[in-house]
């Protein structure tokens, strides 16, 4: 068993498998029995109590008890777009992403949803959005899509970025003085400006980068294809290869005060202090690919996979109701 980070594991995994839902014409969460074992999830976030998730065909489910139990608040009635990511920007505001450009926005803590974007015609996703403060914010997405907002999301800029049209998979700042933006082909970008202007880092790797994470003084941590991991601690200026014994493909990471857990195919995870230092690695055996993860107030881990909303705990796949 995984020494990581210390926490104790409750495992909430959900299906990369492509299930196509039936038609749903109702969201009374008494009614709503939606099999999680068949939800393709594709982003998790945590605020407070309450954990959401999001997937496909507009799928937004949420939980107030510690995934005990899960209603929907939006799905395919309202707007079959599979949606890739999900963010809080503070108090009760979210934004979620997705294909067809989607971006929409709740102000009740997930309850409800407005549509603030859609392009049905090009079909592009966004794939995910960044904060610091909840007031000026990023998007981004595939084919170089990158967008800001300085009103809360209200309106959109679309920038033009000096690269050759690669996807941009994550983004993450301190808040104040740099942000790095990683994406397809080795792509890394960092801002000293607050996203003003982006500088390409020369790279270190020719393969696709899924995710970046801040972990405090100088200190990065980006990961990708095949178990690539890569640390920085100049602020991204030079990054150093960690060596793991896999080489499955990683996806998704949470991060609290003790450190960084990284989740990827198989079940793989790798974990990291705070200075980067390579503290474990190993497989989370009868998961599947994991592709998100989030950490609850008690300190257990929830991850996205491949196996259904699964209690680990408790030893039966949830549903929507129960």
């Amino acid at each position: 068993m995984s020494k990581l980070i210390s926490y104790s594991f409750c495992l909430v995994v959900a299906v990369l498998v492509g299930f196509a839902f039936s038609p749903r014409h109702g969201l009374d969460d008494q009614q709503v029995q939606l099999n999680l074992a068949r939800l393709q999830i594709n982003d998790l976030v945590q605020f407070g109590e309450r954990v959401i998730a999001v997937g496909e065909r507009g799928t937004i489910i949420v939980s107030d008890d510690m995934g005990n139990s899960w209603r929907q608040t939006h799905g395919d009635a309202e707007l079959p777009v599979t949606l890739t990511g999900v963010n809080w920007l503070g108090g009760d505001d979210l934004l979620a992403v997705g294909h067809d450009a989607v971006l929409m926005h709740s102000g009740d803590a997930g309850e409800t949803w407005e549509v603030l974007m859609q392009d049905e015609e090009l079909g592009e996703p966004l794939l995910g959005t960044w904060s610091a403060d909840g007031q000026r914010i990023f998007a981004y997405g595939s084919f170089g899509k990158f967008l800001s907002s300085s009103d809360q999301g209200r309106s959109w800029e679309e920038r033009e970025l000096d690269i050759h049209g690669e996807h941009l998979n994550d983004m993450d700042g301190d808040g104040q003085r740099l942000q790095i933006m990683v994406g397809e082909m080795g792509l890394v970008l960092r801002s000293e400006d607050y996203g003003t202007n982006w500088e390409r880092i020369e790279p270190f790797y020719r393969g696709s980068l899924f995710g970046v994470a801040y972990m405090g003084n100088d200190v990065w941590v980006t990961y990708g294809m095949r178990g690539h991991v890569f640390v920085s601690k100049d602020d991204g200026l030079n990054w150093k290869q960690v060596d793991i014994a896999h080489r499955l493909p990683l996806y998704g990471h949470a991060k609290d005060d003790s450190g960084l857990v990284i989740v990827g195919t198989g079940g793989a995870y790798v974990n990291l202090s705070h200075e980067g230092e390579l503290t474990d690695s190993g497989y989370l055996r009868g998961l599947g690919t994991l592709t998100s993860a989030v950490v609850l107030p008690d300190g257990d881990l929830f991850v996205a996979g491949q196996s259904g909303l699964l209690q680990q705990d408790r030893g039966y796949l949830a549903v929507i109701g129960q």
